[in-house]
């Protein structure tokens, strides 16, 4: 096998890594979450090159003839530096191209919440790995929502960050404009953590700078009992709201869809000659993007900068905006929901979003709490989660059979 840091072992029970870098990392983790001072555990992503193992994306077709990367991915080179220990390579859906957290040649990692529900994706893997305690931090890509939601799927904290701050060099293209990196962790803390890692310096802003008021978007068809977890959570850590109803939600969504359906054809399509070894929803999704005009991908890009334009005024008056991450609660395997409904179009727009679970007053599994702020301003927004986050643990926490 390959070899770069500590012990690899090729996992074939378990579909929630693709390969295990060091197989005692749970073992040697101290009460703090972090083997013997000598830095966190960071779990990384399939589609992002870690040096000395091969990058697959978890596909056939890819796997087949990759080498091991020569160099970390930047983002994994500035987490070594600071102390980081990669412990291991996370499964996700083939490819990146899907939100359902599944992967018909890997296999698809347990939802630790419900095994009968979806994982979320494609970031499954690490988000499971961060849920079980296996990891400390792990790398997801969000090009759509693929941080957000297996962070809400699985009852863990998430972030996407400002399209452009973390360099993408050495990470799998699926969407050049909308793909970015971010962390996925138990806790805010964990998220700044993450952050850190991948730009060092990185400091959540301090409370004096934590806005107290919120843009609340008021989407159509949300589960009532989200939307109540929602505004509890947002009650109980005093910050008073503004509903603001977006009635264009759904045309930002054909237009990021598209954008993603565009750039994902120039960015896979090379992979078609070996069809044979992709799932075949993902081959009629990369050749979804030939039939595409390019006189409707100009007009998605037009329709990307009025989003901005209208997201950047709210967030010029509040700061911060609040939605659900997730429409429903975590969908069972058999279920088929638009889980991006209320991602994608922030990935359109290019601004960051951090995704956490907030308790739901039927006791059933907890709702995420999608709060977003300005481009570039993560330390803020990751400051107004804390806060939320704080005020949750005071006034009830997430279940414990959770």
């Amino acid at each position: 096998m390959f070899r770069s840091c500590g012990r690899i072992e090729r996992v074939m029970t378990d579909a929630t890594w693709i390969l295990r870098l060091d197989a005692d990392a749970d073992a040697d983790a101290d009460a703090a979450g972090h083997g013997h001072g000598i830095g966190p555990r960071l779990a990384v992503k399939d589609c992002i090159d870690v040096a000395g193992t091969p990058t697959t994306a978890g596909c056939r077709a890819v796997a087949e003839d990759a080498q091991p990367a020569v160099l970390d991915a930047p983002v994994v080179a500035t987490a070594r530096q600071q102390g980081a220990r990669i412990v291991g390579k996370t499964n996700l859906v083939e490819l990146c191209r899907r939100i359902d957290g599944t992967n018909a040649w890997t296999g698809t990692p347990v939802n630790p919440l419900d095994p009968e529900r979806l994982p979320g994706g494609s970031s499954s893997g690490s988000a499971v790995a961060v849920a079980r305690g296996e990891a400390d931090v792990a790398y997801g890509t969000d090009t759509g929502g693929s941080v957000r939601v297996p962070a809400a799927c699985c009852g863990i904290a998430g972030l996407k960050t400002t399209a452009g701050r973390i360099p993408t060099h050495g990470v799998v293209e699926f969407s050049r404009t909308l793909d970015t990196v971010g962390p996925l962790a138990r806790d805010v803390a964990g998220l700044a953590l993450g952050m850190s890692l991948m730009e060092p310096g990185f400091q959540i802003a301090s409370r004096s700078e934590v806005p107290r008021t919120a843009a609340r978007l008021r989407i159509p068809d949300i589960d009532p009992a989200v939307d109540d977890a929602i505004d509890a959570a947002l009650a109980a850590a005093g910050v008073t709201y503004v509903d603001v109803f977006i009635r264009e939600w759904d045309d930002w969504i054909g237009a990021a869809n598209d954008i993603m359906t565009a750039e994902g054809y120039w960015a896979h399509r090379h992979l078609l000659e070996r069809s044979d070894r992709i799932e075949e929803r993902h081959v009629r999704s990369i050749t979804a993007g030939e039939a595409l005009a390019a006189a409707d991908v100009v007009r998605s890009r037009r329709v990307g900068r009025v989003v901005r334009e209208r997201l950047g005024r709210l967030l010029d008056e509040h700061h911060v905006l609040a939605l659900p991450t997730l429409r429903t609660a975590p969908p069972r395997a058999d279920e088929h929901p638009r889980m991006t409904y209320l991602t994608v179009p922030l990935n359109l727009a290019g601004l960051p979003a951090a995704a956490l679970p907030v308790p739901r007053a039927d006791g059933e599994l907890p709702a995420s709490l999608q709060l977003v702020g300005s481009w570039f301003a993560e330390e803020r927004l990751l400051a107004v989660a804390a806060v939320v986050e704080e005020a949750r643990g005071a006034t009830g926490t997430i279940s414990s059979r959770w």
